[in-house]
């Protein structure tokens, strides 16, 4: 039977608080027991002292400190804050040494995260913390500046790029054969007048890897192609990391004064002329397109039967259709839908058919919306359902974390258990969160039932001459999603179900 985790108990008194009831030394012991029995842990030793506590220099609690760093114990417990110290900086400290040492701290008449010395400990902690990380960040930046100004490529600052190969003895890059001759071809195709994209097919239909040996995109091609590396100009602090709170951040571009060229660290693919010949390439327009502002009143509001969005296309210079999305392949998806087009006057006169008749009675939408408020019982019930089984999740965290204090479980026990209860929570949560997120799109059918009412008083008479911008609106309000298929059109939202056949054609 493994042996049951040790705390220490640390009492103290001064001189005039001896007498004082509730406080004496005795009474903090008792206390102390008592909240040990609780937490589970068997008392290995008591120190007891009659010193001030405005110091954390005193001889006790100097042996505690000891015997605590050096891991004897796995718990530290008094009966109040002020009795450990009456400062919170000192209680910082002694409150990381318990973190180092992997003890927990117990206080007997306020649990130390609920108390207003708690809270200053967080926050003192936390701006420790963001000074060191600061600290670092100079030192880091410091260290790359430094490595730089020797010819030598900074940490982490593109060191995989394709068509060389790093070396981290020297800092430097060498060419790969092999991958510098794909990059002489993409800067041959480009000033040739290629675009990005075809560059990406072509490349993909060759089987050719990119460095990290995925797909190629359009845009990898374009930053090979404005990459000054390959003409051997090799710029560090081009970029700089922008906190947003938090981890969240994003890159921005740096003062071009900060910058520093690297000199002789990476050998050029291409010569500069070929490399500004790029550039003017890729500034130049492929061909010229008259621009022609169509409207097409479905758009976000119609999809093909295989879930690919329909977009609006103008074929022969005169016709609207709809397309499916997955009918035109991409630099590394090919064509994965048949779908022919759809004529978008024929698909827009049908569905706004439909939706003039409901906005002509709108009692229809009222019913729909009572019908599915009726099914917000079930809703709550498979809600509470998910809450129960988090709520289970937490408490068996709970007891893992106890039986490991105690010493019951390994710590290769505890892990499989603990990733094992993360994968249920996770799955337990999104489900919440999608049927929350129904429940609350019920809720508000009441409100869209009222905005639909007040859009149709102040329509009536007039849908014949909506503008495209009120028809769109109305398409919103009705939450329409419209499937298009071989079969015919299918409507969804707020309406009865709807169906009609439309004219393709090939194209």
């Amino acid at each position: 039977m493994q042996q049951v985790a040790s705390a220490v108990i640390y009492c103290r008194v001064s001189t005039k608080a001896q007498a004082e009831e509730g406080t004496s030394l005795e009474s903090q012991e008792r206390a102390c027991r008592k909240l040990a029995q609780e937490k589970g842990f068997v008392v290995g030793k008591v120190f007891k002292e009659d010193w001030p506590g405005d110091t954390l220099d005193r001889p006790m609690l100097r042996q505690l400190r000891d015997q605590l760093k050096q891991g004897v114990y796995a718990a530290l417990i008094c009966h109040a804050t002020d009795r450990l110290a009456r400062k919170p900086v000192h209680l910082a400290i002694v409150a990381e040494d318990c973190d180092k040492a992997g003890a927990f701290l117990f206080f007997g008449t306020e649990p130390l995260d609920n108390s207003p010395e708690g809270q200053l400990i967080r926050y003192v902690k936390g701006y420790a913390a963001e000074i060191e990380r600061e600290k670092i960040r100079e030192r880091t930046m410091r260290g790359k500046q430094s490595r730089a100004a020797k010819g030598m490529l900074p940490q982490g600052t593109g060191k995989g790029i394709f068509g060389y190969r790093y070396h981290p003895d020297t800092g430097k890059r060498s060419v790969s054969d092999v991958e510098a001759e794909v990059v002489r071809q993409i800067y041959t195709h480009c000033i040739e007048g290629t675009s990005c994209h075809s560059i990406a097919v072509r490349l993909n239909q060759e089987n050719i890897p990119t460095f990290l040996s995925n797909k190629w995109h359009p845009l990898t091609v374009k930053r090979i192609l404005t990459n000054a590396c390959y003409k051997g100009v090799t710029t560090f602090g081009q970029t700089k990391r922008l906190s947003l709170g938090g981890k969240k951040y994003k890159i921005v571009a740096a003062d071009p004064k900060s910058w520093t060229e690297i000199h002789d660290v990476t050998p050029a693919i291409v010569s500069t002329e070929t490399w500004q010949r790029a550039q003017a390439a890729l500034a130049t327009p492929r061909r010229h397109i008259e621009v022609q502002h169509r409207k097409y009143l479905l758009t976000s509001f119609v999809q093909c039967e295989c879930g690919a969005p329909l977009i609006g296309s103008f074929l022969n210079k005169s016709t609207r259709y709809y397309r499916c999305r997955a009918t035109w392949p991409t630099s590394v998806r090919p064509r994965s839908c048949d779908a022919p087009y759809v004529r978008a006057d024929q698909l827009e006169e049908h569905v706004w058919k439909s939706i003039t008749h409901i906005l002509e009675h709108p009692d229809l939408v009222i019913e729909e919306v009572k019908r599915r408020q009726g099914e917000t019982s079930v809703l709550d019930q498979e809600i509470v359902r998910l809450r129960t089984g988090l709520k289970r999740i937490a408490d068996q965290e709970r007891r893992l974390v106890r039986l490991f204090s105690l010493g019951e479980i390994d710590e290769s026990l505890i892990q499989k258990e603990t990733d094992s209860i993360k994968s249920q929570r996770t799955e337990l949560e999104a489900e919440l969160f999608k049927l929350e997120k129904q429940r609350l799109q019920i809720q508000s059918l009441t409100e869209v039932g009222a905005q639909v009412r007040g859009f149709c008083s102040k329509v009536a008479g007039k849908l014949d001459s909506l503008s495209f911008d009120d028809k769109r609106l109305a398409l919103k309000a009705l939450q329409i999603k419209t499937v298009v298929g071989l079969s015919g059109v299918k409507l969804f939202g707020l309406i009865p179900s709807f169906n009609a056949t439309t004219e393709r054609t090939s194209a």
